[in-house]
């Protein structure tokens, strides 16, 4: 992978996938590359910069990109838990979509033959999933929720303020993904966290769930910032507005996951059920196909199962004191 006439800025660059993303351009070999932040600067490959750029300072943003001049933008700023974004309507389109547009908007001013990779996600399908059939992008998204619908919308914005433009477009619907460091909202780092603490006695051996039947794709984090920038590495030969899932194609139930960590675990505990991790609207399988992405770039996930598993628990038992 050659990503070395790039100059990539990253959004969202000191969240969970961010860093990763960092990682991940950085050891292609990206031209440049800065990450952009609310937070602190996370830790930066060799070569990477990083700014604290808010997407609601539509100034500071504009200055951002007027100075670093992009030749991609990989933006991943949001508001990502699907159970946090159902309490925090407001929040949620304030940070998926208003921050969205002002991206799109400096774009055009700034950079405007810049290509934007936009991280939607597979929840925009929400509905369209109860076909029981592994979806492709040909299918029309039926979101159910803040957090879909946000991200459905920053889709149909994106391609109709950029119509015309010279900016190209590419939205990537990624399936749920894991790894070291994702927070404790996600389900494989909520079951590690818990074990952990059990095996450090901070807890009683009672480990709580929700449902466990539904059946979910897990890509390791580390596979997904892959195809993040094999995206970047094809853009120039991607029509605009090319819709690409990021997806295994090998759903588990979230009975699964939850064996195969208490397999990893070095202490028994009891399994009860939670009603507050019950989410309302539940998909009993979501599934994708990532054909379209294979074919462009040759992208297919590399890192086992097991060792996505190991490297959450691992990181788990580091935060815990395990």
């Amino acid at each position: 992978m050659d990503v070395s006439a790039r100059r990539v800025l990253v959004t969202g660059a000191a969240g969970f996938v961010g860093r990763h993303a960092l990682a991940a351009l950085g050891q292609a070999g990206a031209e440049a590359l800065l990450g952009i932040g609310r937070g602190a600067a996370p830790a930066l490959p060799t070569g990477a910069a990083f700014r604290r750029v808010n997407l609601a300072d539509r100034a500071g943003l504009a200055a951002c990109l007027r100075d670093f001049q992009p030749s991609h933008v990989l933006h991943l700023a949001a508001q990502a838990s699907v159970g946090q974004a159902a309490g925090a309507g407001l929040d949620t389109w304030r940070a998926n979509v208003a921050g969205l547009f002002n991206l799109a908007e400096g774009l055009l001013a700034e950079v405007p033959t810049a290509t934007l990779v936009f991280a939607s996600s597979s929840e925009v399908y929400g509905r369209a999933f109860l076909s029981g059939q592994s979806l492709n992008e040909d299918v029309t998204p039926q979101p159910v929720g803040v957090y879909a619908n946000t991200k459905r919308v920053g889709e149909e914005m994106l391609a109709d303020v950029l119509a015309g433009s010279r900016v190209r477009l590419v939205i990537l619907r990624s399936f749920n993904h894991t790894g070291p460091g994702q927070d404790e909202r996600f389900v494989v780092p909520a079951f590690a966290h818990q074990i952990a603490r059990i095996e450090a006695g901070r807890m009683p051996p009672r480990l709580a769930v929700g449902n466990l039947d539904a059946r979910r794709e897990f890509l390791d984090v580390r596979d997904v910032v892959q195809a993040y920038a094999r995206v970047v590495e094809a853009s120039d030969v991607l029509a605009h507005g090319t819709v690409l899932n990021v997806a295994s194609g090998q759903p588990r139930t979230i009975a699964s996951v939850l064996e195969d960590l208490t397999q990893l675990a070095q202490v028994p505990f009891e399994v009860v059920l939670d009603p507050t991790r019950m989410r309302p609207s539940e998909i009993p399988l979501a599934s994708g196909d990532a054909s379209r992405l294979r074919a462009a770039t040759g992208w297919a996930p590399q890192i086992a199962w097991s060792e996505t598993l190991a490297s959450v628990l691992a990181d788990a038992r580091l935060q815990n004191g395990a």
